[in-house]
């Protein structure tokens, strides 16, 4: 790649969107229209001063503010969102996309639009080789995601959403990978059986514990194994001089992430009886091995 090649691709363009940072880490995602003019924090800034400025420049407002402008990682996009319906925080994102396995060329089901962020990173995860259909059953929700990932994403002729109720089943069968974001996720398990393939894996997002359990319990008695069940933390840092220390605000608690793998039998084998001489008290973790154990200086 030549510089010539890596400049031109840090040029703000026509119609791309651009996130303004101030001093305080304050974002404001706005669009670049041409003729147009962006508002941001009471001073306007017109369009082509900014196309074909590079990412990274700093510009000063009419009110003597300085603010720092770039193109928004995903990330940065997600909380700054339109949208109608609570969004699924970054952190949940990733961990949705590695335990979920969604990879390029997969066929995924998304049952829960929101306003198109999960949609977006399921896009650019499957690639143009695979297959995204969203299940969404308010139209509103489902012409906010399609604004979205038409403004951040672009062109997506691999996505389908349908204005259904997932609660009464799916179209799709030999499905690959399955994302659920619902109030009642426990009332898809069945369909989900069906629409996967053997070894599809069904990913649930609940935030609440008893969802968690009601979930988890359905997935256990029908056609899944390998039940993980994760929380994700995120905690921000402060480092400024010799001032070093965890952020006094965290998101402390999203949402709880269930991964279940689908049998290749219909129903799972029974439990096996425990004998006498086994621990009554079943925790659900078999011992540690002297050799699962990390060394002294880890």
């Amino acid at each position: 790649m030549t510089p010539d090649e890596t400049t031109d691709r840090a040029l703000l363009r026509d119609g791309d969107s651009i996130l303004f940072i101030d001093r305080k880490q304050r974002q404001y995602l706005r669009t670049i229209r041409a003729g147009k003019k962006i508002n941001v924090r009471g001073a306007a800034f017109a369009a082509e001063d900014l196309i074909g400025m590079a990412e990274g420049t700093i510009v000063r407002s009419s009110t003597g503010e300085y603010l720092q402008i770039f193109r928004p990682t995903y990330a940065q996009l997600i909380p700054n969102l339109p949208r109608q319906a609570q969004v699924i925080y970054p952190k949940d994102i990733g961990t949705i996309l590695m335990w979920g396995d969604i990879h390029p060329g997969a066929h995924v089901i998304e049952v829960g639009v929101g306003p198109g962020a999960t949609s977006m990173a399921m896009l650019r995860m499957i690639g143009p080789t695979g297959t995204l259909t969203t299940y969404e059953l308010r139209e509103e929700f489902a012409t906010m995601a399609r604004g979205n990932v038409a403004r951040f994403h672009g062109d997506a002729p691999n996505w389908t959403i349908k204005i259904r109720d997932a609660y009464e089943g799916f179209d799709e069968t030999g499905i690959d990978r399955m994302m659920v974001d619902l109030s009642e996720p426990w009332r898809v398990v069945p369909h989900a059986a069906r629409a996967l393939r053997r070894g599809g894996v069904f990913i649930g997002f609940t935030p609440t514990v008893l969802q968690l359990k009601q979930l988890v319990d359905e997935l256990r008695a029908g056609p899944f194994a390998a039940v993980e069940i994760l929380e994700s933390l995120q905690r921000g840092w402060h480092v400024k001089d010799r001032s070093v220390r965890p952020e006094h605000r965290m998101v402390a608690h999203s949402g709880f992430l269930v991964i279940a793998r689908r049998l290749a039998v219909e129903s799972p084998p029974p439990a096996t009886p425990a004998s006498s001489s086994d621990d009554p008290i079943d925790d659900g973790d078999p011992p540690l091995d002297e050799s699962d154990a990390p060394p002294d200086d880890a």
